[in-house]
C-alpha cells in the first residue's frame, strides 16, 4: 500500500516568510489615504466657501442698488449673509462696498477654514450691479 505525501506540511511554510508584511503595508498606505480624504474635504470647503462668499457679496449688491439705499446698507447685508450662513466657515470677512451715482460693486474677502495643518487659504469674490434711480 503507497501512502500519499501529505500536502498539510507545504502549505503551513509557504506563508512564512511574509509575515508581518501587512502591518507595513498598513502604516505605508492608512497616512497615504488620510491625507488624500483630508485634501478633498479641504477643496470641499473651500469650493464652498468661495461660492457662500459670492452670494453674500450678491446680497450686498442687491440691497446696496436700491433707491435711496446706501453702501452700508449692502455691507451690513452681506455681513449679516456671512454671519446667518455659514459663520465658521469663513474666518475674519472683510466686506467693500463701493457705491457709484450708476453702480455697485461689493467685494467679501476671507478666509477659509481649513483641516491641512499649516494650510491657509483665502479667497475674493465679488459682484456688481446697477445702481435704481429715479428719472423723471
Amino acid at each position: 500500500m503507497r501512502h500519499r505525501a501529505s500536502s498539510r506540511n507545504t502549505t503551513a511554510t509557504r506563508g512564512s516568510g511574509e509575515a508581518g508584511y501587512s502591518t507595513i503595508e498598513a502604516v505605508i498606505t492608512l497616512p497615504a489615504i488620510i491625507v488624500m480624504t483630508m485634501l478633498v474635504v479641504q477643496y470641499a470647503l473651500l469650493w464652498h466657501g468661495r461660492h457662500v462668499a459670492e452670494a453674500a457679496a450678491r446680497d450686498g449688491v442687491r440691497a446696496a442698488r436700491g433707491y435711496q439705499a446706501t453702501a452700508t446698507d449692502g455691507r451690513d447685508a452681506a455681513a449679516s449673509y456671512l454671519a446667518q450662513v455659514a459663520p465658521n466657515l469663513l474666518t475674519t470677512p472683510t466686506v467693500t462696498v463701493d457705491r457709484t451715482a450708476t453702480t455697485v460693486t461689493v467685494q467679501v474677502h476671507a478666509t477659509v477654514l481649513t483641516v491641512i495643518p499649516l494650510a491657509s487659504f483665502d479667497i475674493t469674490q465679488h459682484a456688481a450691479g446697477p445702481v435704481e434711480r429715479f428719472v423723471p
